[in-house]
């Protein structure tokens, strides 16, 4: 075991050709490490739509798989996830916090097909002030994402229910036709700042018995951990397990943050 390490660390290191395996091999071991330590409670996949209330799972349905690859991810599992949920809520108002390419958007609007889905990205033409609180990651996101927000729903039978909004999060005021929300997807910005004005945003809207899901809950992304860290003092907070989603179910049950 001591001499794979050691030719991990340093002989295929070196080895351009290796080198990405290294690479992926120390961000799973990374992973691990967090999902061993994470506090949260775990829902598993097969409990998921139980978790939700449905106990007749329904079909879900994913985008093609040309159009997923635009989210840059490079996997599927991110969206059977929540297809899953989206499957099982049955939301009629969907709100979208981060619309990026729109993959997201989509795979909820094919899964709730009596919802009115409401995504919010930063306008096209952004300020610095806009984004200063950013990371350098999600700066580059922004910008490489400017002239394709929401580029996969465009032109689809479903574009019709999704209703592009454009602001800043962290001064967004919801208008009031998001009064009364079933669903809630937090996937825009993931500095402290951005996470916590969405969520606060998502609970002023939020219909009795909504949901609300946080994206990219993971070891290197400081500002979700830890203003979830936080959050879950207050809120009954799940994570949804081996992945980066955490789900809260109810949380006017229980005292709104301040």
């Amino acid at each position: 075991m001591l001499r794979d390490l050691m030719e991990l660390v340093t002989v295929r290191f070196a080895n351009k050709k290796t080198r990405r395996h290294v690479i992926q091999l120390g961000r799973s071991v990374r992973q691990h490490a967090f999902d061993a330590r994470d506090p949260f409670p775990v829902v598993e996949h097969a409990d998921l739509a139980a978790f939700l209330g449905c106990n007749e799972p329904r079909e879900i349905v994913l985008p093609p798989i040309d159009t997923i690859s635009l989210s840059g991810l490079g996997f599927v599992v991110p969206y059977t996830l929540l297809a899953t949920i989206v499957s099982a809520v049955q939301p009629k108002k969907v709100f979208e916090t981060g619309t990026f390419r729109g993959v997201g958007t989509l795979t909820m609007a094919l899964n709730a097909p009596a919802a009115e889905i409401y995504t919010l990205d930063l306008p096209e033409q952004y300020t610095e002030f806009e984004v200063e609180t950013l990371s350098k990651g999600d700066r580059e996101w922004v910008r490489l994402s400017r002239t394709s927000t929401g580029f996969a729903f465009q032109n689809h039978p479903a574009a019709g229910r999704i209703h592009q909004l454009r602001g800043n999060s962290l001064n967004f005021t919801p208008p009031d036709v998001l009064e009364g929300t079933d669903l809630c997807f937090i996937d825009g910005g993931h500095s402290y700042e951005c996470v916590r004005a969405d969520t606060e945003t998502a609970l002023k809207i939020l219909s009795p018995g909504g949901v609300i899901v946080w994206d990219d809950y993971a070891w290197f992304v400081e500002g979700v951990g830890q203003y979830l860290t936080e959050l879950r003092r207050k809120l009954p907070l799940y994570r949804i397990a081996g992945s980066q989603l955490v789900i809260c179910r109810s949380p006017r049950e229980s005292s709104p943050p301040n």
